[in-house]
């Protein structure tokens, strides 16, 4: 039910024009000079560690905040000069979901429709709400539902009747496999129809899956700008973290593998390529029969890991 983009000329291009923001008086840049072209018909993944800059990147598009210095234009207008523009071209997913107390799952969705004034509602709504396969809880008050059908319900609300760009902030978080995959399904057709889609996110193996380009983030510069077949090992990798009991049992340790030890909590560390998956596993289940195993953790592939360092995502970033 939602209306294709026909124009598809050069002013259908999200244009973002050496944009930089800092905080606390320019000690913390959050984002330095970024520059780059989102297109329709693409779905384009903004990745990087935590505190990167993207969120901060985001909400200077939908204009929530101003930038220090550049641009963005889109048809020829100035989202920095015409925030109130920006608001109705733009829909986005937050980081966090939307509070859902006092209202279904439904009745959330639907609200979306109201305050934009759009008529039809319920064929805009059913028809979400069945892609994304949660009709068993549409009517389901929002405090009770699950964490992954809160992220899910947040989702609905920024893609139903969608404008013609959609900003996308860790919009899988939380929700379980099968879902998962629905979620980036749609955004593929959204789109397929000619909008500019833009998620951040830190599951690298799912930006190699669905998306067509990503742009990777670091300390607030854009240091890659590519087509997500430019992703290799040296992003993509996965973390195996292991707390013994005996520090011996380290010796026997693959050949090749990364690892790193902190010793005052008996922990090892292994950063793996997906070659390197299966020869540590065997590894560890030896160490397990011998019972030098207090707990274990593999982890697929995320910026977190993988390039920004050892620490667990969903944090909150500037």
């Amino acid at each position: 039910m939602e209306t294709m983009i026909k124009n598809k000329s050069n002013s259908n291009n999200l244009i973002i024009q050496s944009i930089s923001k800092s905080y606390k008086k320019g000690s913390v840049k959050a984002n330095c000079d970024i520059s780059a072209t989102i297109c329709p018909n693409e779905v384009v993944a903004i990745i990087g560690h935590n505190g990167a800059g993207k969120t901060t990147l985001l909400n200077q598009i939908i204009g929530i905040v101003k930038p220090d210095q550049g641009d963005i234009l889109f048809q020829g207008h100035s989202f920095v000069k015409n925030t109130k523009l920006a608001r109705n071209l733009v829909s986005m997913m937050p980081q966090f979901h939307a509070p859902l107390s006092g209202v279904t799952l439904r009745q959330a969705i639907e609200a979306i429709l109201h305050i934009r004034g759009i008529s039809g509602k319920k064929t805009y709504v059913e028809e979400i709400i069945n892609e994304l396969r949660i009709d068993k809880w549409a009517d389901r008050p929002g405090e009770k539902l699950s964490g992954g059908l809160q992220r899910l319900t947040s989702f609905a609300m920024s893609v139903v009747c969608p404008p013609p760009i959609i900003l996308l902030d860790e919009p899988t978080n939380d929700v379980d496999p099968v879902r998962r995959k629905l979620v980036w399904n749609y955004m593929r057709k959204l789109a397929r129809n000619g909008h500019i889609v833009l998620v951040v996110t830190h599951n690298l193996l799912e930006v190699e899956q669905y998306a067509d380009r990503y742009l990777l983030l670091d300390q607030g510069r854009l240091i890659r700008d590519e087509k997500t077949g430019g992703i290799n090992d040296q992003l993509v990798s996965n973390t195996l973290s292991i707390i013994l009991n005996d520090w011996d049992s380290i010796s026997n340790l693959p050949a090749s593998i990364e690892a790193k030890y902190i010793e005052e909590e008996m922990k090892m560390i292994l950063t793996l390529s997906h070659e390197q998956v299966p020869d540590a596993v065997q590894w560890l289940l030896n160490l397990m029969n011998q019972r030098k195993v207090v707990h274990y953790r593999l982890t697929s592939a995320s910026l977190d890991t993988t390039y920004g360092g050892l620490t667990d995502g969903n944090q909150n970033e500037s």
